[in-house]
């Protein structure tokens, strides 16, 4: 939380609200703050993405700008892209509690949107500027749990062809283990089927 002084806002709890809050955090003025940063920032991205922001030939390479909002399930998760072109993208996640599963291991479906952000990435890389694409199908082979720690995927274009694709992905530990292997089948779409948001 900033430590300059503005603008503040008065919440008001019920006893059993307050003490709920009191339970999970030793500054409950933190926590609501970082809970409405969060908050702000994902409705920033949703406003962002529904208005075409990531539309037109630049639109994807917006999300490795700071200067946009990130896109709505990413911000929402907390994947980041790092690089994307010529066929291949990375994508890092900081993976912890709030991914877990009720099994306490990160939940397979946090792996999946993890891995077909890269591979789709990957292959939206090889893409016109005109032109986008949507995944036909996705397999994913989940190989080790993994409880928390950074994840990295890499995404990688196998095949490009006219219309259709096949790109793969490894996500992997920080320390090299080999979580889970995606593949998915992407289909390039061209001239009105290549826009990105749904129409008015």
């Amino acid at each position: 939380m900033s430590e300059n002084r503005g603008p503040t806002v008065t919440i008001e709890f019920d006893q059993n609200e307050y003490d709920r809050l009191r339970e999970v955090s030793d500054s409950p003025a933190e926590l609501l703050y970082d809970s409405a940063i969060q908050r702000l920032e994902l409705l920033e991205s949703i406003a962002f993405t529904q208005d075409g922001g990531f539309q037109g030939p630049e639109g994807f390479s917006k999300i490795l700008d700071p200067e946009y909002p990130t896109w709505p399930l990413g911000c929402l998760l907390g994947l980041e892209l790092r690089s994307m072109g010529d066929g291949k993208s990375q994508w890092v996640l900081e993976a912890g509690p709030e991914h877990a599963n009720p099994m306490g291991t990160i939940h397979g479906g946090v792996l999946c949107d993890l891995g077909d952000a890269a591979l789709s990435t990957a292959y939206m890389s090889t893409v016109n500027p005109d032109e986008s694409f949507m995944t036909v199908d996705l397999t994913v082979n989940y190989l080790r749990p993994v409880w928390s720690g950074r994840l990295e995927a890499v995404g990688r274009v196998v095949h490009k062809g006219r219309r259709i694709g096949l790109a793969e992905c490894d996500i992997t530990t920080e320390e090299g283990d080999l979580v889970a292997r995606l593949s998915g089948t992407c289909m390039t779409l061209e001239k009105e089927s290549a826009n990105r948001t749904a129409p008015v």
